[in-house]
Order: C-alpha cells, then sequence, then structure tokens
C-alpha cells in the first residue's frame, strides 16, 4: 500500500524536489478553486445562482488548472525560463475570482475572501515586485468590475452599498498586500543569503583544496584522492600508477632569474601538463617544484605513464618561459600493487626520482613494485647535488 501511494505521489507531484516544491504550492491554489466550486455548485442547487454561467466559468477555471498544473508537472515551464509561472496563474485566478463575484449575485460577498487567499499565497510563489503588481491588479480589477456591474444592471444594484464595499476592499487589500510583499522581501533575501552562503562555501572548499599558485590540488586533497583510489582498486580491482615529478634546477632558476619567473615557471608546468593529460588524471602540486601525477584505470602502466610524460615533456619545450633554455624535469614512475600501503608505493616512486637525477636529470626511471624493495635512495652525485 505503501509502495502504491509513493508510486502515486511520484506521479501527481515528481520526485523532481524544484517541481514537486511548485507543486505543492500549486495544491494550494487547488484548494482554493475547490472550496470556490463547492459554494457556486450549492448556490446553483439552491437557486441562487443561474446554472449556465456557473458551469462555464467551472469549465474556465478546471481547465486552466490543468494546464498551468501539466505545464509545471512536465518541466516545460522550466525550459521556457519561467518554472512556475506564477504571475500568469495569480492573473488567471483573479480573473476566476472575479467572473465569480459577478455571477454570485446574492452569495457575492463569500467569493471576496479568495482575493486575500490570492494575496497570501503570493508570500511563497511571488518576487516582492510582483506582489505589488498582483495587489495593484487586484484593487483595479474589483474597482472596474463593481463600476461595470453598477452601469450594467441600470439601478439594480445599489451603486452606494458597492462603492461602501469597494472602499472597504481597496482599504483592506492594500494592507494584506503590504504584509505579503514584507514577507516576500524576507523569503527574497532568505534565498539570496542561501545562494551566497553556497557559493562562499563553494568557493572556501575550492580554496582548501586548490595550491594558490598553480590552480592544482594541493598535497592534502591529493592525499584524499589517493586513498580513495586505494579504496577503489580494493573494490574493483582497479589501480593506479605515480609519477613523482621535480623541475630541475629550479633554486638555479629562482636565483638567477628571479622568483617571480620562477613563479612562472610553475604555473606554465601545471598548464602544460593539464593540456595533455587525461580528465582522469590528477596532478598535485607535491610541495615547492615537486608534483604529483595520479593516473588511474585498469589499462593504464608504467608505459603509459611514460607516454603521458613525454607528451608533458615536450610541451613545456615549447613554452618560452626562459629566454635561454627549456624547462625540463626528472620523473619518478611507479604503480600501485592492491594491498601494498601508500607510504610504501610514494617512497618507490622517490627513489625512482633520485635515480633519474643521477643519471643526469630530464628523463624519467621507473621502479617497479618488485624491484629495489627496501633499498635506500641511490646516492645522489656531489656536483648533481650541488645543482639542485
Amino acid at each position: 500500500m505503501s509502495d502504491t501511494l509513493r508510486r502515486l505521489t511520484d506521479v501527481f507531484i515528481s520526485r523532481d524536489p524544484k517541481i514537486r516544491s511548485r507543486l505543492i504550492f500549486s495544491w494550494f491554489a487547488i484548494y482554493g478553486y475547490a472550496a470556490g466550486s463547492i459554494v457556486l455548485a450549492l448556490s446553483v442547487k439552491m437557486g441562487l445562482v443561474p446554472a449556465q454561467p456557473v458551469y462555464w466559468l467551472l469549465l474556465y477555471v478546471w481547465s486552466g488548472v490543468l494546464v498551468f498544473y501539466g505545464l509545471v508537472r512536465s518541466g516545460w515551464s522550466t525550459r521556457i525560463g519561467y518554472p512556475g509561472l506564477d504571475v500568469p496563474q495569480s492573473i488567471f485566478a483573479l480573473g476566476a475570482i472575479l467572473a465569480g463575484y459577478v455571477m454570485a449575485g446574492p452569495i457575492r460577498e463569500a467569493v471576496l475572501p479568495l482575493v486575500a487567499l490570492l494575496l497570501i499565497l503570493g508570500v511563497f510563489t511571488l518576487e516582492p515586485r510582483q506582489v505589488l503588481i498582483i495587489g495593484a491588479l487586484t484593487i483595479i480589477g474589483l474597482g472596474a468590475t463593481v463600476a461595470g456591474m453598477v452601469w450594467l444592471e441600470h439601478g439594480e444594484l445599489d451603486g452606494r452599498t458597492a462603492l461602501i464595499k469597494f472602499v472597504l476592499c481597496a482599504l483592506i487589500l492594500p494592507a494584506i498586500s503590504a504584509v505579503t510583499y514584507y514577507i516576500a522581501r524576507i523569503r527574497h533575501r532568505m534565498i539570496q543569503q542561501k545562494v551566497e552562503l553556497r557559493q562562499a562555501l563553494a568557493m572556501l572548499q575550492e580554496v582548501a583544496i586548490r595550491d594558490d599558485m598553480t590552480g592544482l590540488v594541493n598535497r592534502r586533497h591529493m592525499l584524499q584522492l589517493l586513498d580513495l583510489q586505494r579504496e577503489r582498486q580494493a573494490r574493483t580491482g582497479e589501480g593506479f600508477c605515480l609519477a613523482l615529478i621535480d623541475l630541475d634546477h629550479f633554486k638555479h632558476i629562482n636565483d638567477h632569474y628571479g622568483h617571480h619567473v620562477g613563479d612562472a615557471v610553475l604555473r606554465d608546468f601545471a598548464l602544460c601538463a593539464v593540456s595533455v593529460l587525461r580528465q582522469t588524471d590528477v596532478l598535485a602540486r607535491w610541495g615547492g617544484e615537486e608534483f604529483l601525477l595520479m593516473m588511474p584505470g585498469h589499462g593504464p602502466g608504467p608505459d603509459q605513464m611514460l607516454q603521458a610524460l613525454e607528451r608533458i615533456r615536450l610541451q613545456l619545450a615549447a613554452m618560452p618561459t626562459l629566454p635561454e633554455r627549456p624547462v625540463t624535469f626528472s620523473a619518478g614512475v611507479t604503480c600501485h600493487p592492491e594491498g601494498e600501503s601508500l607510504r610504501e608505493t610514494l617512497e618507490r616512486a622517490d627513489r625512482a626520482l633520485y635515480q633519474a637525477k643521477a643519471e643526469g636529470r630530464a628523463r624519467s626511471v621507473v621502479i617497479g613494485f618488485q624491484d629495489n624493495l627496501g633499498a635506500p635512495p641511490p646516492e645522489t652525485p656531489p656536483q648533481a647535488a650541488a645543482q639542485q
């Protein structure tokens, strides 16, 4: 029974939370239409009002309800940029209320509370400016309706009584509109603050995971991504390879050209790398001039990692960052076997990087997880150490 009820609810109110919220308020409006329809139907049965005009009005009302409900429920109103069709629905409802007021005869005063209901519902759906527009249209429409009735009925309707009733409504409706406007402004301000808060949180999150200099993910976030990848590997067998990258002679670049050039080198390297990597690859600034590249997937292995590094190397060589020579880098490559700790994999990549430096830099060295387990990093030659 509960599943059937839930399916029916999904059909009539939708699973989309935004559409559902708009349709819930539509149900309040439908309740108002239903109340007015019941009153008119009872009036017809009692012989207080003529039947044919009431039936035409009910056809107008419920045809419009179905059309508006279908447009919002289907999402078509969202596609045209007017999700709730709030103002058209309000004008439509105002027209129905005024028509009911005309034909209700001796019970027409019972129709007027629906005007207040229309303005109150505007609190939840209309913008503050729209509330004022609908309030003004309500007073103008009611005044024109009363004046037209007095003029057309040629004395059958007491003009003085009608004037007093209209003045009373004209004095009360602005107060209702003002309250509705005030609440709508509060609601609108709260929505704006919610959007601003969401944007601020998104910016804080971006700042927390990004490196300011290069725009790459930072070391802390990369460690989180590596842990997630290890968990994915345990579930699906999807492994990953790592490359620890170090820009060659970066200290010399800073000392000789200045730190502003060094900063440009870091940014250019990040730009070159991101432009040639896959969307699934992740490059992080690991610290200083060091970067860590993660290449996940079932297929990628050391060969694919070396090809990616070579693409970065060629792209970087074409960048005119330094006037005298291209920027180069050394890289240590390894893959992470299932069950191994992340620390061991990173240490192996670090050993491979040291080996690349010891062999003359501007190259990539691969160490498999079965190679040199537990071996210390190769000693960097004194001449190479002096150039770091």
